[in-house]
């Protein structure tokens, strides 16, 4: 009958003082939900009998449910004491289903006996029981009169005792059931939190492997720049310089805009170019609608590595890089395109896309995409997907 809304994880982490206050008197949630269901109670049972009653008995019948819901109220909390007491709430499902069945069977029976016992009689039952003026009163009338009594109560204490029982069975299982579902409801919150941590330490840990790869790979072609040119390397330092600064400012967030990260993309471009002169050749096809679009903080960067490490480098004879960006109603749509063949299964598991891939899943599931084709028999295609939802 009361749905008690209870902070469960807080109520058991209590100190044991603490704990036994609580068990005692409840908390204010607990006891606006008890008066407020035995209330309706109440007032169900005053419209059934004012409609059905018309007379003098009325008033006593209220006296009754008036007795029966302050019983009822006493024997809810009772055994909510008593579950808590003993600790059944650290016990399985199916280890609390006997206790509580035998402890509502308990009560009801505690509570039916104090109904019967203590109630106020009612005015029939007192007529009943008058004897007529200058009628005898003898052994055999009043043996008649204990034995006809005798039933009633029998009957009453019967009546009553179905009635505490049903409705201790609907208050335990409305109450415990609530329970039951705060707890899961608390499990599956804690499982959540635990899958969000494990999955921030693998972003982190996809992260950090992307810095110490980008910074070797660019601290090489500083170092081959000295050789050559000095003011490049200067330059390409500079580049480096802020290469890094991006790369500081977007470590602790999942997604930068388009914006930001083509300026890390640029900058990189702007390094490996000051060594490969013209065998480097870009080319940006950028949709303005997507500027402002989201995306993980150096994955076009990996991408765009990817395909000069893959399809430049090895060349002789240098090539272009061209990248697409187009933005949908459904997200933004990104191809790098770079001369070559696609590499062997075990070179892709250690390259950069299979660590973009990896990033991706974390941070969008199964909602982005990565995939690297062979478009032509010299052309190797990578393609993207990544939604703009709330990641």
């Amino acid at each position: 009958m009361t749905i008690a809304a209870v902070d469960f994880s807080k109520a058991e982490a209590r100190s044991p003082k603490a704990r036994v206050l609580w068990i005692l008197f409840g908390h204010r949630t607990y006891w606006l939900g008890q008066l407020a269901a035995w209330a309706g109670i109440w007032l169900l049972f005053c419209a059934i009998f004012v409609a059905a009653l018309s007379d003098s008995r009325t008033t006593y019948f209220l006296v009754d449910e008036s007795f029966f819901c302050v019983l009822g109220l006493i024997a809810t909390h009772l055994l909510r004491a008593i579950f808590f007491f003993l600790h059944w709430d650290r016990l399985g499902s199916v280890s609390q289903l006997p206790r509580l069945l035998l402890v509502i069977l308990l009560l009801s029976a505690g509570e039916s006996w104090t109904f019967i016992s203590f109630r106020p009689p009612l005015h029939h039952e007192v007529s009943a029981r008058i004897v007529p003026h200058g009628q005898p009163q003898g052994p055999r009338m009043r043996r008649v009169e204990n034995s006809e009594s005798a039933f009633p109560t029998l009957a009453r204490f019967s009546v009553q005792f179905a009635k505490s029982l049903l409705t201790l069975f609907a208050w335990a299982a409305i109450y415990f059931g609530y329970r039951l579902q705060q707890m899961l409801k608390t499990a599956q919150l804690d499982r959540l939190r635990l899958d969000a941590a494990v999955k921030e330490s693998e972003l982190k840990a996809l992260r950090s492997q992307v810095n110490p790869h980008f910074l070797f790979n660019s601290l090489n072609t500083i170092r081959a720049l000295i050789d050559e040119d000095r003011l490049k390397a200067r330059e390409g330092i500079t580049r480096l310089a802020e290469l890094f600064r991006a790369s500081l400012r977007s470590s602790e967030v999942d997604t930068v805009t388009l914006r930001t990260e083509l300026q890390t993309v640029n900058a990189y471009l702007a390094l490996e170019k000051l060594r490969f002169e013209d065998r480097l050749q870009t080319e940006m096809d950028v949709d303005p609608k997507a500027m402002e679009m989201s995306i993980p903080p150096f994955v076009l960067q990996t991408l765009v590595e990817n395909a000069f490490k893959h399809g430049i480098y090895p060349q002789s004879a240098g090539g272009v890089i061209s990248c697409v960006i187009r933005a949908t109603a459904a997200g933004m749509n990104v191809s790098v395109t770079n001369p070559g063949r696609l590499p062997s299964e075990e070179k892709y598991r250690e390259s950069g896309i299979a660590n973009a891939r990896g990033r991706l899943k974390l941070i969008y599931g199964a909602n982005a995409t990565l995939d690297i084709v062979q478009e032509e028999q010299r052309l190797v295609m990578v393609k993207m997907f990544l939604p703009q939802t709330d990641v």
